[in-house]
């Protein structure tokens, strides 16, 4: 079960597989340059599964954006490196958003984990909080493109309960969905 962080009441720390932690919390503002870094030190793979290859950088303008969701629409949670003493680093190694443009068809989602920081249970942890702040925050419906040969992602959503479908526009893509009512 996720403990609070320090004096902050709105992150937690998530101890992963392997033993480290990371402190997980809601984006802010001053999150922009550390979003920067980390989304630059993604490996080629992971920056197309994320982006679905349309695009390898974000500009100022698009960072800050991203950095500065405004909790109607959208949400998105960082994970930051715990340093030795349980607390927050300044290196960034994971980041889960949803985004609904005040849609009726639901939120899209997208999550990233550091390269070296997968498959140790992050991705899970932040999709699952995620999942419970939308639902909490009376978002009707999750889903995700992602590209067809994106296996991990695939795995993650059927594990959390999305189901997935073949996008009927691109079939080299899928579509995960998760109904939140």
């Amino acid at each position: 079960m996720p403990v609070a962080a320090g004096p902050r009441s709105d992150s937690w720390t998530e101890t992963l597989a392997d033993g480290r932690r990371a402190i997980v919390r809601p984006i802010r503002p001053d999150d922009v340059a550390r979003n920067r870094e980390f989304l630059e030190a993604l490996s080629p793979p992971s920056k197309h599964f994320l982006f679905l290859g349309g695009i390898t950088r974000l500009n100022d303008e698009e960072l800050r954006r991203l950095c500065n969701p405004d909790h109607a629409n959208d949400m998105a949670f960082v994970a930051l490196a715990a340093d030795p003493k349980g607390a927050e680093s300044n290196r960034q190694v994971g980041v889960c958003r949803y985004a609904s443009g005040g849609g009726a068809t639901g939120a899209e989602i997208s999550i990233a984990v550091a390269d070296d920081w997968q498959h140790q249970g992050l991705g899970t942890a932040l999709l699952r909080r995620l999942i419970d702040h939308a639902r909490a925050h009376g978002v009707k419906r999750l889903y995700s493109m992602d590209s067809a040969v994106n296996d991990h992602m695939r795995k993650l959503g059927e594990d959390l309960g999305f189901t997935v479908a073949g996008d009927p526009d691109d079939r080299c893509q899928i579509i995960l969905s998760l109904e939140l009512r």
